[in-house]
């Protein structure tokens, strides 16, 4: 099952620099202006790496870029190898669904690379080929893991937990950082005899991917070239590994917006869905008018399923509800599992994008843009680049892991962890 090991992480060195002003979010929840303002507060900082610029007209420079940065911040101290192997224990303070401060914990190490048939590792989502062409030309240049892929393991007596905080020192402020919303998160090495005491814990378990799915395709593609050349250096993978029972564990829809693509007039669209919905509600204008119904969209989970869709066009929403078992029961009749079925991803793209609008969702790649909120997607159609936004709840955390272990892939971007973890808390050189 799991196989995890410590290693000599790769740090920044505060007495160069603000840990603050060197992080950054995962390259693919980067807004191009948030990478523009985050290259300007630092030239240390890791979008420089995680999103390099070409320093030519050649795009594919950019590669080379990253590699050459690394490189030279080595050489100047501003990134060193740790003395030690060791675990990294991170903690993520955000306000919860009610308001109130919630922790999310988790430990980086490396986690040995399994293909999916082996069943130790378990994706829940499918990916795209150009995000993985482009990672792969990353760490082909770079030999580093830059970010960590978010992985989630069962852990419901928390031994794991209580192992780590038994031998956890006091936190360090000056390991300290931000996330662009403001949430404190904290970094912590961690050696000794609690590293194998918790490697012997996680050896019995299997482990669901949360966040990286293509990244993590990403290492196997890398790891076989490298093995193909007689090398075993790139047999591991950097994770943040935390427990699907942490109360802090939180997962948020992700809408969507489609551009580039024919959508019909919206009295067409709903017609074509009441045979499975029930339209709950229907208001136009502009966000003030229908903003706060989208938001209840985004806060229903569980049982109670709600779709909204937004017609840019005709500046009308709709908020839908699926009409008892039919629109489950029509789906199970098309050969898909009862788990899948019931997933408000697949309510969307087989209901809505395939049978109302008449779109392949296999084929929608490069015409669907991701929001991870009913602000950021208003904020994305003010450019009026798109046809029809769409707002879903969450994907409970138990369908995830249903879906996991049938071995079952749901859309991209079906799920959004939050927080995000910060990439350049530590990196992992091989």
């Amino acid at each position: 099952m799991a196989d995890i090991r410590p290693f000599r992480g790769l740090r920044y060195d505060t007495a160069h620099v603000a840990l603050a002003d060197v992080v950054c979010p995962p390259y693919d929840v980067i807004a191009p202006a948030a990478a523009g303002a985050l290259r300007r507060l630092s030239p240390y900082n890791a979008v420089h790496v995680e999103l390099p610029v070409s320093p030519t007209s050649d795009p594919s420079g950019r590669y080379a870029a990253a590699a050459g940065l690394l490189d030279a911040w080595r050489a100047a101290g501003v990134l060193r190898a740790d003395d030690a192997p060791s675990l990294y224990l991170v903690s993520q303070r955000f306000a919860g669904a009610g308001g109130s401060e919630v922790t999310r914990r988790g430990f980086v190490c490396r986690l040995r690379l399994e293909d999916f048939s082996r069943r130790v590792v378990l994706p829940h989502e499918k990916t795209h080929a150009g995000p993985k062409r482009d990672r792969l030309e990353l760490l082909r240049a770079t030999h580093t893991q830059l970010s960590q892929i978010f992985m989630l393991y069962a852990d419901p007596a928390d031994e794991v937990g209580r192992a780590l905080a038994a031998a956890a020192p006091p936190p360090q402020p000056a390991l300290e950082a931000r996330d662009g919303d403001g949430n404190p998160c904290s970094l912590q090495p961690l050696s000794g005899p609690v590293v194998d005491q918790v490697a012997r814990l996680m050896s019995g378990k299997q482990v669901l991917i949360a966040d990286g799915h293509h990244r993590y395709e990403t290492a196997l593609a890398y790891r076989d070239e490298r093995r193909a050349a007689g090398e075993t250096d790139a047999d591991w993978v950097m994770v943040c590994l935390s427990s699907m029972d942490d109360p802090g564990l939180a997962v948020f829809p992700t809408h969507r917006l489609l551009r580039g693509v024919t959508v019909p007039p919206a009295d067409e669209v709903i017609e074509r869905l009441r045979g499975s919905f029930t339209v709950v509600s229907e208001q136009s204008g502009d966000p003030h008018e229908w903003g706060p119904a989208m938001e209840l969209v985004s806060r229903s989970s569980g049982a109670t399923k709600l779709l909204g869709l937004y017609f840019p066009a005709e500046r009308r929403s709709v908020t839908l509800e699926p009409r008892g078992t039919a629109a489950l029961d029509a789906l199970v009749r098309r050969g898909l599992s009862p788990v899948r079925a019931r997933l408000s991803v697949t309510l969307l793209a087989e209901l809505v994008f395939r049978d109302a609008l008449g779109l392949d969702p296999e084929h929608l790649e490069g015409h669907v843009d991701f929001a991870k909120s009913v602000d950021d997607a208003v904020d994305d159609l003010a450019s009026g680049d798109y046809g029809l936004a769409a707002f879903l709840g969450a994907t409970p955390m138990a369908d995830v892991q249903a879906m996991a272990e049938l071995g079952e892939a749901m859309p991209q971007k079906s799920t959004y962890f939050y927080p995000k973890l910060l990439t350049g808390l530590v990196f992992d050189l091989h």
